[in-house]
């Protein structure tokens, strides 16, 4: 079983988080503590496989526990389960080696997705003294390239396309979250009807979430937001 230390300031939180454990199998949860002391306490007294560690707690940041884990060698991975969606904060919880980050509020099959993934790595190199390099590229989330090739579009999306329209969305102002096919269309120089094909693709794979909005005069919209804990599953397309 994979030993599991919930960081999680709010009990309700916690819980559910618990109870998703229960419904992956192959974890057991150890402990679930409040603050980064108590975190740092048990670390050092027992020990776990994983953190599933929140960003906002009173005291002291799930980052800066991260960077104390860092600086005391600690043998244990983190699943960052946060509200945190800035861009500076994501990216220094994945320089410190997050193995995955999911912004709240996810889906039950988001955290299951992280969690399997995680399982299997750690069955993968547990009690092997080496590994070969196919199982190496398994630990590391890559394809062979004649794999990554057959990943194909669907009929009328281009990858050159595909990858414009990411760019366009990916550095857009965060604020406000939301975003048209119609606005999307004006800064990738396509057109609309074109624009929500990706979108379209793109919702499959929950990079981009949907939800009906109304517009100037009360004209029924789409409104999109950019989902970024999805982005790995649009880039074998790409």
């Amino acid at each position: 079983m994979i030993r599991v230390l919930l960081v999680e300031d709010d009990p309700m939180v916690a819980e559910l988080n618990r109870i998703y454990l229960e419904r992956v199998g192959g974890f057991e949860t150890v402990a679930s503590v409040r603050s980064v002391p108590e975190a740092l306490d048990l670390l050092r007294s027992r020990p776990v496989d994983l953190l599933l560690l929140d960003i906002f707690m009173p005291g002291h940041s799930g980052i800066e526990l991260m960077e104390e884990i860092r600086r005391q060698v600690l043998e244990v991975d983190v699943i960052f389960v946060s509200a945190a969606r800035d861009a500076a904060t994501i990216s220094r919880a994945l320089k410190l080696g997050a193995v995955d980050y999911l912004i709240k509020p996810f889906e039950f099959e988001r955290l299951k997705q992280a969690l399997e993934h995680y399982r299997d790595n750690h069955r993968l190199i547990r009690g092997k003294q080496s590994l070969d390099q196919t199982e190496l590229d398994q630990r590391l989330g890559r394809r062979p390239a004649e794999t990554r090739v057959a990943e194909t579009l669907p009929k009328g999306l281009d990858r050159n396309t595909l990858a414009k329209v990411l760019e366009v969305i990916t550095r857009r102002p965060e604020d406000p979250p939301w975003f048209t096919s119609e606005e999307i269309a004006l800064v990738v120089g396509i057109s609309r009807v074109s624009v929500r094909k990706y979108f379209e693709f793109l919702s499959t794979l929950k990079v981009l979430r949907m939800e009906p909005g109304y517009g100037t005069g009360g004209r029924p919209v789409h409104r999109f937001t950019l989902q970024r804990a999805y982005l790995m599953e649009v880039q074998r397309f790409l």
